[in-house]
């Protein structure tokens, strides 16, 4: 009757433009790279097992390309030395597409995925995003094809290496990703006292076994408070995840409509690897004996200020409070929240007593939120607003019986419990959850969540990944109707100068000319924070941050 939420090192960047879309560089003379061919009827055979087994579903599949520098793809010259390499890379009938690379990117370089109208854009990606075993994997692009692009500046040449190693084809749950009618955005009136648990939830996008499936998770405090980028999901969004899988996840921050319905949500808010650091060990072929936990670590230490990043609090008690709400992806869509007033229950997965929270959803002013596919791993908060349990799965459904016999808006999801999480789940002691929660081993079972676990003071304790090299002054700051840009006298070349929102959005871009005052107009921008950054042949070279007020 229950299903595993049925439907029922990282990607951040440096922002910027791709070279050739500034300098209007033709794209008729891209060469094509096909992808090896999707299997509709095997694919449909794998998720019809899937689904009778009750496994989260897939949204696509990774297909092989092997597209270097050298055996495929195009060079142009610059006329001051440098070059660029760009491909199209295909996948016919895909929704969508994201790619996995294998690469090394010298000092200057840097890489852009984008689409072939150049309205989606991935990167820039610079040495900043060098792994050590070269993987590396960019986020999705709507549509069956898109660009890459590789800038190489001269006293570099030769010195990059780029494999587009396969693409991942979305064929569900992808480009006009859509959850089912009932749920209700996050930014609705339900979530006006859940910002910040909001800015803790992450969808995942998980690699396994050649499948990419949606999962979500949450952004978590340790007792150490030293901001470590540790998330938590389900076990068995990662049954036999390998290492390398686990180096192409990617978490996606803040994918949620700005306002109640409507809006733009971004997805340049990303970051890419991780390692996993502990786990329930309870998952033997997705037969679930215990509270079905999965603990992962970013491979990357630092989480850019601008994705205004909350690390949960949690509650690893095992009492539970009436009322509070779950935050999630569904199907991989926006962020969504769903409301319990009632007191948890106790419950299993399996048969051992103890180790799950059962509950029921409320109805609220927007809509019911329920759980789907891609709920799987969200957090539940108590009225403490602390994480108290994660989602292993349920009969919760927007409309009764269309997820399968005794679903409905009204039947009862299960998740698992923080307090079974903490140190009773089998395994050795080094994946309980207790041993990287309260490395100190202090005994403390609650925590509060907080923007800036470091105490550094900077908003959420975390500082830009970039290398910055030029010192951006900005006046005035607060402003109204326009700022002045100062740049050191020195800073010559091809730039640009950005003005970005809150959401990531480039609000205005412009080339920078040495002989002329720098200054932005702002009259038509709306009230809030944004970023200015500079940038040199893609790559962000300084950032400021300023503020518009009206």
């Amino acid at each position: 009757m229950l299903g595993l939420a049925l439907s029922s090192i990282a990607q951040v960047s440096s922002g910027g433009t791709p070279y050739s879309l500034r300098a209007g560089l033709t794209m008729a003379d891209i060469p094509t790279v096909e992808s090896a061919r999707f299997d509709a009827e095997a694919v449909a055979l794998e998720d019809a097992r899937r689904d009778n087994a009750q496994k989260i579903p897939a949204y696509g599949l990774v297909l092989a390309v092997n597209a270097d520098l050298y055996n495929a793809g195009k060079w142009t010259d610059l006329p001051n030395g440098d070059r660029v390499w760009r491909a199209r890379i295909s996948s016919t009938g895909a929704l969508a597409t994201e790619l996995y690379f294998d690469m090394f990117l010298p000092q200057g370089a840097s890489l852009f995925v984008y689409s072939p109208d150049g309205k989606q854009q991935l990167g820039a990606f610079t040495s900043y995003n060098n792994s050590d075993d070269g993987s590396f994997a960019t986020g999705l692009i709507d549509g069956e094809s898109s660009i890459v692009e590789y800038y190489e500046p001269q006293t570099q040449l030769g010195m990059g290496r780029l494999t587009v190693k396969s693409v991942g084809h979305a064929y569900r749950m992808a480009g006009s990703a859509m959850s089912d009618p009932c749920e209700v955005d996050v930014n609705c009136t339900e979530g006006a006292n859940w910002t910040a648990q909001r800015d803790a939830v992450v969808r995942i996008s998980v690699l396994d076994g050649g499948f990419n499936y949606w999962c979500s998770g949450a952004l978590v405090n340790n007792l150490a408070q030293d901001c470590k980028p540790y998330f938590l999901t389900a076990k068995h969004c990662g049954e036999a995840t390998t290492a390398a899988d686990f180096n192409q996840w990617k978490f996606y921050f803040n994918y949620e409509k700005p306002s109640c319905g409507s809006g733009v949500a971004t997805q340049a808010h990303s970051m890419t690897g991780c390692t996993k650091r502990g786990d329930s060990n309870d998952n033997n072929n997705g037969n679930i004996s215990g509270s079905d936990f999965l603990l992962l670590e970013a491979n990357t230490p630092d989480i850019p200020t601008n994705y205004t990043a909350y690390w949960a609090g949690w509650d690893a008690n095992n009492a539970a409070t009436a009322g509070g709400v779950g935050i999630h992806h569904p199907a991989g869509s926006q962020k969504k929240i769903s409301t319990f007033t009632v007191t948890p229950g106790n419950s299993s997965w399996s048969g051992v007593p103890g180790t799950h929270w059962t509950l029921t959803w409320a109805g609220t002013a927007n809509g019911h939120g329920v759980t789907e596919g891609g709920s799987s791993g969200s957090p539940i908060f108590n009225n403490a607003q602390r994480i108290m349990g994660t989602l292993t799965g349920g009969a919760s459904c927007c409309v009764a019986g269309d997820c399968g016999p005794f679903t409905g808006p009204t039947a009862s999801d299960l998740y698992g419990k923080m307090s079974y999480h903490w140190q009773s789940d089998p395994g050795p002691t080094n994946q309980k959850l207790k041993t990287w929660l309260d490395p100190a081993s202090t005994g403390l079972l609650t925590m509060d969540g907080s923007y800036d676990p470091c105490g550094n003071g900077n908003g959420n304790g975390i500082g830009e990944h970039a290398t910055a090299q030029v010192s951006i002054g900005l006046w005035p700051n607060p402003a109204t109707n326009s700022v002045e840009v100062s740049l050191p006298k020195d800073f010559t070349g091809d730039a640009s100068i950005e003005l970005v929102d809150a959401l990531g959005r480039v609000v205005q871009s412009r080339a920078i000319n040495a002989n002329a005052p720098l200054k932005l107009e702002l009259a038509r921008e709306a009230a809030g924070v944004y970023s200015v950054r500079v940038l040199r042949y893609g790559a962000t070279m300084g950032t400021a941050r300023m503020v518009v007020q009206r």
